[in-house]
């Protein structure tokens, strides 16, 4: 049988779109500097208000972050360049028992990125040497929503050495409920896997996914980057502040890089030995090089904030700043109305590309998501919102974005 290239098709398909607006320079972007807030100065000098960092809360420009990167300069050098499973700096376990408490009570390892958390976990989890996470001796089925991340989609191949995987879209109550009933029926373990709230604005049902999995005898393997720090105590996320406690079936993947403020990502069990299991036999764990140390220290100093109640106010700010867009923004689409991402639909893959040069014109950073991130000829622009945005620079999009769609606000 022949291989499908599906790479070099959707390569082939986007290219025309891909190369215009990289010609048109509107990707590939290049900072000088930053301001306070969110505020850009691009190489060419221009300033803009930038509406695409994933900096949810605005840490990444905390005094607290930066003086510990600073101290731990000072203290260690730049990097220590030997694998954790032989050694690694204090900064490490220092990190993972504040994250085991932000993340209520579970057991956390970190990694270089989410990315390179699924590449760790997945496998494990497959091969049923996961403590606390048993696989029946008639195997595993993986049940991957389709608008999960692309960091999961393009571990197939991996996954599939372990168990059939499945693509479905879980919206679709009866299609999951279906692809459950055939795991049971052929005797399997099945793992749910999703994003909670998706890169491009929307958000699952976490309850009932939980619940299904429980069910089924299964597992929910959730990927809460976009959901880390902006909701629940302490900056628990979007997932467990739905959820309310560390469930046993749950495996949470959260990002330190975004909403956090730093670097890295974290994988959360609900049992101690799975912790000690990827750092004795993960080949990503075991063999990749160990995230950045001032990453790291960042990463504490951010941790400490989430510990105490500045994270609350922090997260106010941000939901108020959401709802003030929602307010003002005539044109935006709102999928999920707890994410800090909105969209507007655009469609015509050049009309986005104009739409977004547009608006950088006007001094707006944003991004034209097109195809294969979002369908062919469903292109949008992607808004970030942060506490950091000021009510001025909310107030400016919104009349730059309003006259760009021909919307009036009706008092």
């Amino acid at each position: 049988m022949e291989t499908k290239n599906w790479l070099s098709e959707r390569i082939k398909a986007s290219r025309p779109h891909q190369d215009k607006i990289w010609t048109r320079e509107i990707n590939d972007l290049t900072i000088a500097s930053r301001t306070k807030g969110r505020g850009i100065v691009c190489s060419e000098g221009n300033e803009y208000t930038d509406f695409m960092s994933c900096s949810y809360l605005g840490l990444e420009q905390h005094p607290a972050l930066i003086h510990a990167i600073k101290e731990s300069v000072d203290k260690f050098g730049v990097q220590y360049a030997a694998a954790r499973t032989r050694a690694k700096c204090d900064l490490f376990d220092e990190l993972e028992v504040r994250l085991n408490a932000i993340f209520l009570n579970a057991y956390t390892v970190v990694f270089n990125s989410v990315g390179a958390a699924h590449l760790a976990v997945l496998p494990m989890l497959g091969s049923g040497e996961l403590p606390g996470y048993a696989i029946s001796s008639k195997g595993i089925r993986w049940i991957v929503d389709k608008t999960t991340h692309a960091t999961v989609q393009v571990l197939r191949g991996i996954l599939e050495q372990f168990g059939a995987f499945e693509k479905i879209i879980f919206s679709d109550q009866n299609a999951v409920y279906a692809a459950l009933q055939t795991c049971r029926l052929e005797g399997k373990t099945p793992v749910l896997i999703s994003d909670s709230l998706g890169s491009m604005g929307g958000s699952n049902n976490i309850e009932e996914l939980i619940q299904l999995a429980r069910k089924f005898e299964g597992y929910y393997y959730v990927d809460d980057a976009h959901g880390t720090s902006i909701a629940g105590k302490n900056g628990c996320g979007y997932t467990l502040h739905q959820l309310g406690e560390f469930h046993e079936n749950l495996i949470l993947l959260s990002s330190l890089s975004k909403a956090f403020g730093s670097h890295g990502g974290a994988a959360s069990f609900s049992h101690p030995g799975a912790v000690s299991a990827i750092k004795k036999y993960s080949l990503n764990y075991i063999f990749s090089g160990p995230p950045s140390l001032p990453g790291i220290a960042a990463c504490v100093a951010s941790a400490d904030i989430h510990l105490t109640s500045e994270i609350t106010a922090l997260q106010a700010m941000l939901k108020e700043n959401i709802e003030f867009f929602d307010r003002t923004v005539l044109s935006v689409e709102v999928k999920e109305k707890n994410s800090p991402i909105r969209t507007i639909h655009i469609g015509c893959e050049n009309e986005a590309i104009n739409t977004s040069a547009h608006l950088r014109s006007q001094g707006f950073l944003v991004t034209a998501a097109m195809y294969p991130t979002v369908p062919k000829s469903e292109s949008i622009i992607r808004i970030a919102i942060s506490a950091a945005h000021s009510k001025a620079e909310l107030e400016r999009f919104a009349a730059s974005i309003n006259a760009l769609t021909g919307k009036k606000h009706v008092d």
